[in-house]
């Protein structure tokens, strides 16, 4: 993540309470602008409701959230992603995760296909409409293609419009993980925008899977005994407050 640090690109990590020596660690990190260290697990709520409140307080143009297990390895590709959403206003985001148009099958989490690359897999449909995805080109930016289609929204690594995330973030108490994305997900198809795609993508998903084996979370969330989790917002903004403001 380090590689996509610019002087006019604010990047903080909101940490839910890891050990200490991951703190340590955290604190290490030259090209945060801030750590933010809570001693309470708000899931992902707490670092995508702190995003949108820092876009709005920075007056962002874009923003993009990413978990842990992100791995950055074409930084260089970003900035396109801003030109690419300032020339399609028909566009809310852009995914960034790998993708390779021409290999899609190996990205497809339903395909079968025995080589599918497990930590970058997707479906490939609209999650809300059920509708399968009709690609359509856009114009290259630089060296780099892309091409836009409708797309549910996703948390995966995005270059997302700050004035549209804003839109998608919920200000009422919800789920965390799949329950948070789904919530934002019915509100960004609710927008009638397309989803825009770098081909090749700049981030790749760090792990080998989504059993209980593979993901701390997965285990605890999803493999466990499936109660249901909600996330008080009224708590989460009381926390926010205690850890960035004092």
């Amino acid at each position: 993540m380090s590689a996509l640090k610019k002087e006019d690109n604010y990047m903080f990590v909101w940490d839910n309470n890891s050990s200490n020596d991951v703190k340590d660690f955290l604190k290490s990190c030259h090209f945060f602008n801030d750590v933010f260290l809570s001693d309470q697990n708000f899931y992902d709520n707490a670092p995508i409701t702190l995003l949108n409140q820092k876009a709005k307080e920075l007056g962002a143009e874009f923003v993009t959230f990413m978990c842990d297990d992100s791995l950055v390895y074409d930084a260089e590709a970003v900035p396109y992603c801003f030109e690419f959403l300032r020339l399609n206003p028909d566009c809310g985001y852009v995914r960034i995760l790998k993708y390779e148009f021409d290999r899609m099958s190996l990205y497809d989490k339903m395909s079968g296909n025995p080589n599918v690359d497990r930590g970058n897999c997707q479906r490939h449909f609209n999650t809300i409409t059920n509708q399968g995805l009709t690609w359509e080109p856009a114009e290259p930016r630089g060296k780099y293609k892309f091409l836009k289609n409708n797309w549910h929204w996703t948390e995966f690594p995005n270059v997302c419009r700050a004035e549209v995330f804003d839109k998608m973030v919920p200000r009422v108490d919800c789920g965390p993980m799949q329950a948070l994305e789904g919530t934002m997900m019915r509100t960004y198809h609710s927008l009638g925008l397309k989803t825009g795609v770098l081909d090749g993508g700049a981030v790749t998903h760090n792990q080998d899977g989504f059993h209980a084996e593979a993901s701390i979370r997965v285990k605890d969330f999803v493999m466990g005994d499936k109660k249901k989790v909600i996330v008080s917002y009224g708590d989460l903004e009381a926390q926010i407050q205690r850890v960035c403001h004092g």
